[in-house]
């Protein structure tokens, strides 16, 4: 992985996605771009760019979420002198540096309700005004936005205005969480830990213990790609001067601080209690789940779980767990295949490879 968000690496889903970018990257539409925090949005909308005829100008991003609004608006549209203390001189905004470009608008679910209507009239009409000015500018940037909010039930609940979310959702596109793509992380993580061996200056590569890497692909991932690089860097420094690459390390590193057995032993922590009612059991087989049918199926067993309590309204359910249908939508196709090709397939004999 590089510097930037890695982007989903799935055999189906980054052949999918790469399909679609090439596909919105050749039409003038906004794209709106979803998905957890470190999936690769950036990543995605430079690519957009990049394979847009709109290359050669200037690709400018803002992190909404970075300012307050009053900043924000001033970063965006500009600013003419006088219009604020401190403005003691006239200053564009990123619209007009986009010019003939593209403008990424990273967090757009941070955007307050105020400045959300003067960018709808920015998107609308494709003219702006500086603070503090009186003349309107005619601007031609295709603006392409992320979030990791849920935008359909900020919509709902009158978070986020809907005439907005309407003019950026031209197109749509989907990343894909790593804990979906968990066959891809044992190859992410040792390419990372090769670019960590050449960044802390190391002599020769790291080894890795193949329970060791093990271990990383069970790890929860919540940052995604992120997480899985800052993990890295944290691990290159700690086992700088270690033989290799162990399992404890790992776990130390992870914050853990228990062995593979004590975990495995104790699947609750102490102190926190649960409400065996609302408990969700899911029914696995050892000898023929693999690490990958076991999350899928976990994760189905859960989203029909809450189907039920949305009275089989996927949207609702996916409101309810804070994702998309089309996210639902997926995992429970992967099931559904997953059950046909298990019913009709030998079992299937998991193991792990030697580490590289």
């Amino acid at each position: 992985m590089n510097n930037q968000d890695a982007v989903a690496n799935t055999d189906t889903g980054s052949s999918i996605l790469e399909e679609k970018i090439a596909l919105y990257a050749r039409v003038p539409h906004y794209v709106l771009i979803t998905g957890e925090r470190g999936t690769g949005k950036t990543t995605i909308a430079r690519k957009l760019h990049e394979q847009s005829p709109r290359s050669k100008r200037e690709f400018v991003s803002v992190n909404c979420a970075s300012f307050t609004a009053e900043l924000l608006e001033s970063e965006l549209f500009g600013y003419e002198k006088g219009a604020f203390t401190g403005a003691n001189a006239a200053k564009s905004g990123l619209f007009e540096t986009a010019d003939g470009g593209t403008l990424f608008l990273d967090e757009v679910g941070e955007l307050s309700f105020s400045l959300q209507a003067k960018l709808l009239k920015a998107v609308e009409e494709k003219r702006l005004r500086r603070v503090g000015g009186n003349r309107e500018r005619e601007i031609d940037v295709r603006i392409i936005a992320a979030t990791s909010k849920n935008l359909h039930s900020m919509v709902f609940e009158g978070g986020f205005r809907a005439d907005l979310f309407d003019r950026l959702n031209i197109l749509q596109l989907e990343t894909i969480p790593l804990r979906f793509q968990r066959e891809q992380i044992r190859d992410l993580f040792i390419r990372q830990m090769n670019e960590e061996s050449a960044a802390v200056g190391r002599a020769c590569p790291f080894v890795i213990d193949d329970e060791a890497l093990a271990r990383v692909e069970l790890l929860e991932w919540r940052g995604n790609y992120r997480e899985l690089r800052n993990f890295a860097s944290r691990l290159a420094v700690q086992a700088f001067d270690a033989p290799s690459i162990t399992e404890d390390i790992v776990l130390h590193v992870a914050g853990i601080g228990q062995s593979k057995a004590q975990v495995s032993d104790s699947p609750i922590e102490p102190g926190i209690h649960l409400n065996r009612s609302n408990l969700v059991t899911v029914t696995l087989d050892a000898d023929t789940d693999d690490l990958d049918s076991v999350y899928v199926k976990a994760a189905a067993t859960f989203i029909e779980h809450a189907l039920k309590r949305s009275r089989g309204n996927l949207r609702r359910a996916a409101r309810s767990m804070g994702t998309t249908h089309s996210t639902l939508s997926r995992i429970l196709k992967k099931h559904k295949e997953s059950v046909a090709t298990s019913s009709c397939a030998p079992p299937k004999q998991s193991a792990y490879s030697a580490a590289a």
